[in-house]
């Protein structure tokens, strides 16, 4: 049996493949920051270690006796998340110590989830921490498979927040496209990379089945919520004249802020391989999960 070792295991993609791995039988261990994290988990996984992933001591040897290595480990995304550490400090640096804990450990195979399109927009933080990691994943000298997703459903738990407050905003036009992918097949996806033969040393973007502007997420999301209530246009000129301001007093705001401003103004669609819509993610609750 793998030994498995899975970092990020308490973010909703990290549960998500926590839960696949168990199914096909995989000796996992979660890495996680406190014990009530832990907690969460137990049902998953057959153990837990833990550490503050942003201390290189408090990781020493953690990836030995492992053969795979899985890191959905990332800062999040959401404007709602308050932590000191940003981009860098977790998508990055903390990945890097991992990596290269991993090496030290001979590990067999690393699997990645980075971000569709990281390496045109290396002019923000969210992506060009995911671009170099990657390419560090890619120079390590370990079986790699590096997993590029548009989007996962679960990040627009915030928009589900603000359609039950009426608060709903498309900036601009909203009409460029994506095609965001469910956790749970993206965890499967993630399983399946560890003996899939054209998985080995591969990046792959992978994507939902269907596509959608980002006017048509804002108003399926709102349906699903309250129908009663109408979604609002914000002019883009607007948002791009008040962000510069957010980056004096909060930089991991801003660069969030950043991060969406480019998004939403350009086609973002990977290879639809996912197998759930957003219809049926939010018709399911799948969210709730």
């Amino acid at each position: 049996m793998n030994k498995v070792i899975l970092f990020g295991a308490t973010g909703k993609l990290g549960t998500k493949i926590a839960i696949k791995l168990r199914e096909k039988n995989y000796d996992v261990t979660a890495v996680v920051r406190n014990r009530s994290k832990a907690d969460q988990l137990k049902q998953y996984v057959n153990n837990a270690i833990i550490a503050d992933v942003t201390d290189v001591d408090a990781i020493k040897d953690i990836c030995k006796g492992f053969d795979i290595v899985i890191s959905s480990l990332g800062k999040s995304v959401s404007l709602n998340d308050k932590s000191k550490p940003g981009f860098k400090d977790i998508d990055l640096d903390a990945n890097t110590a991992i990596l290269k804990e991993a090496k030290a450990a001979s590990v067999k195979k690393f699997i990645y989830v980075s971000a569709h399109g990281a390496e045109k927009n290396l002019h923000l933080t969210y992506f060009k921490t995911h671009h170099y990691f990657s390419q560090y994943v890619k120079r390590s000298g370990i079986d790699f498979t590096i997993i590029k997703p548009p989007a996962i459903m679960s990040s627009f738990i915030d928009l589900i927040e603000m359609a039950k407050k009426g608060r709903m905003i498309t900036i601009g036009k909203g009409d460029k496209l994506t095609n965001p992918i469910y956790e749970g097949d993206l965890a499967e996806i993630c399983v399946d990379s560890i003996t899939a033969k054209n998985a080995k040393d591969a990046e792959l973007d992978i994507g939902g089945k269907t596509l959608y502007t980002r006017r048509q997420i804002n108003e399926i999301i709102q349906h699903h919520v309250d129908a009663s209530k109408k979604t609002r246009t914000i002019p883009m000129w607007l948002m791009k004249f008040g962000i510069p301001f957010i980056k004096v007093f909060d930089k991991n705001t801003y660069d969030k802020m950043a991060f969406f401003l480019e998004v939403i103004q350009r086609d973002t669609v990977a290879p639809k391989l996912g197998q759930t819509t957003l219809e049926e993610y939010l018709g399911k609750k799948l969210y709730l999960n």
